[in-house]
């Protein structure tokens, strides 16, 4: 059996000194020369005292709201339950509410004292499943 072997680049006479080139095939075939490390990097070859540094910081601020409820009933999903209701509310007292009732108080208007505790606007609000009736979060007002 006989074996054939790809062909080799021809060569010129011994004499003239010069070599022919491969053929076009083997020319695609071979990849091209890695860049050198300064040409990689983007440094020069030769740097001159001390390379200058810039530092850059970057801040990232993340604002977490404090509760995902609003001062209105809304329609959630109950993570106890797992049903999807809308919440029931129920109104606290804050220390809001007793600044502006002691305010009324010391401008002697203290049959205007309760109203603070009737008006839901100054008041936080409790957030409860409209279906098992379990506490779900508060709103506080500020």
């Amino acid at each position: 059996m006989e074996r054939v072997y790809p062909a080799t680049p021809l060569e010129a006479p011994k004499g003239s000194g010069e070599v022919e080139s491969p053929p076009e095939h083997q020319q695609l075939l071979t990849p091209p020369a890695p860049p050198s490390y300064d040409q990689a990097t983007g440094t020069p070859a030769e740097t001159t005292g001390p390379a200058p540094t810039t530092t850059t910081t970057h801040h990232t601020v993340v604002v977490v709201p404090s509760s995902p409820y609003g001062p209105e009933p809304m329609d959630v999903q109950c993570p106890h339950c797992h049903n999807y209701a809308r919440t029931r509310i129920s109104y606290k007292p804050n220390s809001r509410t007793h600044l502006i009732a002691l305010i009324l108080c010391l401008f002697q208007l203290y049959c205007c004292v309760c109203l603070p505790y009737c008006i839901s606007s100054c008041m936080n609000a409790n957030h409860y499943c409209g279906m098992c009736d379990r506490y779900l979060g508060t709103y506080n007002r500020k």
